[in-house]
């Protein structure tokens, strides 16, 4: 992985969410390397493992079919990674509450997942325009 790019960990348990994020980010976002964890325990396993790269955000999924959802989950990595990652929720839903939860849980940002291929790579060149070329991430130590 050169320097210049960015690791971005997606936590989500459908493997067609997955491969397309890693298929339209080869070709929108070349600089950063999608790598993934489908439950909580593979994702907190993947953090807590100091011989794993570390990411520089996480996309995580609320429904992760699994005793604990993504919102119950994000304080558990919020406190692996000492707050320095920035974690963007991405789900179906649009519900106040889920979105408040999230926020007061320390998400970054709460975003809605696509519906379609134009949609998702609309999101991924988002991504790239804010969170690589605009925002400023604390570098990994």
């Amino acid at each position: 992985m050169a320097a210049s790019s960015l690791l971005v960990l997606i936590v989500d348990d459908e493997p067609p969410v997955v491969d397309i994020l890693r298929h339209v980010g080869k070709k929108h976002f070349p600089e950063a390397t999608f790598i993934s964890a489908n439950s909580p325990l593979e994702t907190l396993l993947y953090l807590d493992d100091a011989s794993k790269p570390q990411p520089n955000l996480i996309l995580l999924d609320i429904d992760l079919h699994s005793v604990i959802n993504g919102i119950e989950l994000l304080p558990q990595i919020r406190a692996l990674t000492r707050k320095l990652i920035p974690i963007i929720m991405f789900s179906t839903s649009d519900a106040q509450p889920a979105i408040t939860d999230a926020y007061t849980r320390g998400a970054a940002v709460y975003t809605r997942k696509p519906y379609d291929l134009d949609g998702w790579v609309d999101y991924v060149t988002i991504l790239r325009d804010y969170w690589y070329r605009v925002s400023l991430l604390p570098s990994k130590k």
